[in-house]
């Protein structure tokens, strides 16, 4: 994270510093005081508490359930709208989230009865978590910052999360990390039978390839992307993240039982008439 923040501080420096106003006869700032806050609770909430919580849960439960919980994400975008923001929760929209309800049933039903295999339940609760942040980002980016280029909601809570965890990472010592896993990078590292090299520079250099491309440059393609295409087909990204932890999490010889696969089932079903109805 705190990659990512260092990879985009160029934008928050250009809309700062150089191009603070918008062009045209009015010339009115681009940031009002107010947008620093929303800003900033953007990327906490969405960025940087998250992959606090997806992090911690690899290591309870498997990758391929994090990634189908996290497809859980437009329903609790669609519930903070009706709570918090007064959105009307139409036909589609409540029987997305029945279907969705369901979809959660099959997924923790079995190992809640004792049947299958069992599901930590501080494991599940982390990701759902994070799922249900990210709904709230939404809301808020839509409410709050809809206003502003796509450059800056993407790099300014990316800024303001590194801002947050570079305390944490001075406080955890990482650089003594160095000292007791000494050694070059091995790119060989990366292997599904278990046999890594543990070294400092591999775990770094995997940090880096996860903040520049799995953060900061998916962030900068996605408004790319959103500039040219209908919201709809931009959404299309909460059906692979599912499907793709699945693939990933069968290619590492995770166990994916029935009930995973019926769960999901209903819950893409249940994001595709949230997101059809947000069309």
């Amino acid at each position: 994270m705190v990659l990512a923040g260092a990879v985009l501080l160029p934008w928050v420096l250009k809309y700062s510093v150089f191009h603070t106003r918008t062009e045209g006869k009015t010339g009115d700032k681009i940031l009002q005081k107010k947008d620093y806050l929303w800003l900033a609770a953007s990327g906490i909430l969405g960025s940087g508490i998250p992959a606090f919580l997806f992090s911690y849960a690899g290591q309870i439960i498997p990758s391929a359930l994090s990634g189908i919980l996290n497809a859980f994400t437009p329903m609790f975008t669609l519930l903070f709208g009706v709570v918090l923001f007064k959105e009307k929760l139409d036909k589609q929209g409540l029987t997305g989230v029945i279907l969705g309800l369901i979809g959660a049933v099959f997924l923790f039903g079995p190992a809640l009865l004792h049947y299958g295999a069992p599901i930590p339940v501080l494991g599940a609760m982390l990701p759902l978590s994070a799922a249900m942040l990210y709904g709230l980002n939404i809301n808020i980016i839509k409410r709050y910052l809809n206003h502003l280029p796509g450059m800056v909601k993407t790099a300014y809570p990316f800024v303001a999360t590194a801002l947050a965890y570079l305390p944490l990472l001075i406080a955890s010592d990482t650089l003594s990390l160095w000292d007791q896993y000494p050694g070059s990078v091995h790119i060989d590292s990366f292997s599904l039978d278990g046999a890594h090299t543990k070294t400092a520079n591999t775990a770094f250099f995997y940090v880096f390839l996860l903040g520049f491309f799995g953060s900061a440059l998916s962030m900068l393609g996605f408004n790319y992307v959103i500039k040219k295409v209908p919201p709809l087909m931009a959404s299309t990204t909460t059906f692979i993240i599912p499907i793709t932890a699945v693939f990933w999490g069968l290619l590492d010889s995770e166990s994916i039982a029935w009930n995973t696969l019926v769960g999901l089932l209903f819950l893409l079903i249940a994001v595709y008439l949230i997101i059809r109805r947000k069309s």
